[in-house]
């Protein structure tokens, strides 16, 4: 028989959720400033308006890693998918956005590995937490506001769990274990639409269960099996916290009685989300406790159906996708899939977000040969082009709005780069000649350049300007420093072509071969030469 107090016997609900909903999967819309964006809602099933208790704040609490192995492609796509929604809400919206994001240290996985290895515990957690934040880095994922440990709160932990157990919503279990009573909350499984009505949600017996009273039932404190593990004191003897109570207690520690954005994998939504957002609705009293859930989508690699898992062996390092392409190239395979879409990792999807770049770096060149004179370009009106570039902000904003629906967007731009590209790159006519006494279009080229650059910047790609700088020590300008070289390269080439010398136009040709074997990419046109560096050199 389980061992209840009268104290912990199970009673129904303390804070009545039934007085606000008597139904599931139902969304509640919170009061506060409408900000015109539509986000999917996994609760509603459909998109909802975006609503912000703060007006111009949000708070946004991320599931970090349990750090017991190195980080994998599913987890980076994860994290760099949430980092572009958050950059799109800093910069394209404006909003002040506080995040935050827990690191699990103390778990099974861990403690396994601390076993196997005879490593302690905490060195492994502190190696592969520091690994973490340095592949977030390298993928240019902006860390966030606040970072917490779960080691480091533990009596918080059991505080939680004690006022959840107070409001009778949990048991201590035979081994001295505590669990959340899903069958006392009666809105459990809306997240996933769970129905507990069932058979296999049914209560079951402790024979087929030896600690729980329901198959969904799930800890809140695991107790130590062995003296071996690492635990710590509470009022049911020693133990360490379950995963879900965790980010409860530290979203709550940091936020309080509400979140606006709780974010993840997919794969969290059941039951690690789920059982949060159960166990501080009774904590907090409260009928909805985040009001947007955020889950991105899977990543898996082309072939395979299951998703990038390290139990299944079937992971990419993040280190090894490095070595063939760079943050940008996957950043834009993320932004190309939409955060809730899944992924399948190939060389042929990274090529297309490579080629994808690759055509955004070409328009910044014209745009550049365009601006310094050495293209003439031809068809450009001024005001067909600031026309064009507000009918694209326009679908951008759209788009953004439409559930942060960044895949659209490169299309939009896509479409506006080409028309320019085109017109830069056509061949003036004779008639066109006479047209250079009147006005130019360099002023609404270089508004459009500075509108994709910014718009590929609150993305967070680390080229998206195009700036052709060079690191070096000391004061050397080296973007000075080329384009003397093509100054001179231009001289010796017009002298070729004066004097007919096969000699000079090798000399020429030698001078761009060799530019090109150090990564500049030289460009001849009409009116001079320019320069683009070469990435991904293989």
């Amino acid at each position: 028989m389980l061992k209840f107090s009268k104290a912990l016997s199970l009673a129904p609900l303390a804070f009545n959720p039934s007085r606000a909903m008597c139904t599931q999967h139902h969304w509640f819309k919170p009061a506060g400033v409408d900000t015109g964006i539509r986000v999917y809602n996994c609760p509603a099933r459909r998109q909802v308006p975006l609503i912000l208790p703060h007006e111009n704040y949000i708070t946004w609490y991320t599931c970090g890693p349990t750090v017991y192995d190195s980080c994998h492609l599913g987890h980076a796509s994860c994290y760099v998918k949430l980092d572009i929604i958050q950059r799109i809400l800093r910069n394209h919206f404006n909003f002040n956005i506080v995040t935050a994001m827990n690191i699990t240290d103390i778990d099974d996985k861990i403690i396994r590995q601390s076993q196997e290895s005879g490593r302690n515990w905490k060195d492994i957690s502190r190696q592969y937490e520091l690994e973490f934040w340095s592949d977030l880095r390298k993928l240019n994922v902006i860390e966030p506001n606040i970072k917490v440990r779960v080691t480091e709160h533990i009596p918080r932990i059991v505080a939680y769990i004690e006022d959840i157990i107070k409001k009778k919503c949990a048991y201590v279990a035979n081994d001295s274990s505590v669990y959340f009573n899903v069958k006392q909350f009666p809105i459990y499984g809306k997240l996933q639409n769970l129905n507990l009505s069932e058979p296999e949600n049914a209560p079951v017996g402790q024979a087929e269960h030896h600690q729980k009273l329901a198959a969904l039932d799930f800890a809140l404190w695991k107790a130590r099996k062995s003296e071996a593990e690492p635990a710590w004191s509470s009022p049911w003897g020693w133990g360490r916290p379950g995963w879900h109570i965790e980010c409860s207690t530290l979203a709550n520690m940091i936020f309080g009685k509400s979140v606006d954005f709780h974010a993840g994998g997919m794969d969290l939504k059941f039951p690690h989300h789920e059982n949060e957002e159960a166990q501080s609705c009774v904590f907090h009293n409260t009928r909805q406790w985040v009001n947007y859930w955020m889950h991105t989508g899977h990543l898996n690699i082309k072939g395979q159906q299951e998703k990038m898992s390290k139990s299944l062996k079937n992971t990419i390092s993040i280190s090894e996708m490095l070595q063939d392409y760079t943050s940008d190239e996957f950043r834009m395979a993320c932004v190309l899939s939409n955060y809730r879409n899944g992924m399948e990792y190939s060389d042929e999807m990274m090529e297309t977000a490579r080629n994808t770049l690759k055509k955004f770096y070409s328009f910044k060149s014209d745009c550049s040969a365009y601006l310094t004179g050495k293209k003439l370009g031809s068809n450009m009106v001024s005001s067909s082009i600031l026309q064009n570039l507000n009918y694209c902000k326009s679908n951008i904003d759209s788009c953004i709005r439409d559930d942060f629906d960044t895949a659209r967007c490169i299309g939009v731009l896509l479409d506006q780069i080409s028309s320019i590209s085109r017109c830069i790159n056509a061949n003036p006519s004779v008639s066109d000649d006479n047209s250079l006494i009147n006005a130019t279009c360099l002023d609404a080229v270089a508004a459009v350049s500075n509108y994709i650059d910014n718009v590929l910047q609150s993305f967070g790609f680390i080229e998206a300007s195009g700036n052709q700088v060079i690191n070096a020590q000391d004061n050397l300008d080296i973007n000075g420093l080329l384009e003397d070289i093509l100054n001179t390269r231009k001289l010796i080439r017009e002298r070729a072509v004066s004097d007919k010398n096969k000699v000079l136009f090798q000399v020429c040709d030698e001078l761009r071969n060799c530019l090109r074997q150090n990564g500049i990419d030289i460009k001849d046109h009409a009116q001079g030469s320019s320069w683009n560096l070469i990435r991904n050199r293989n």
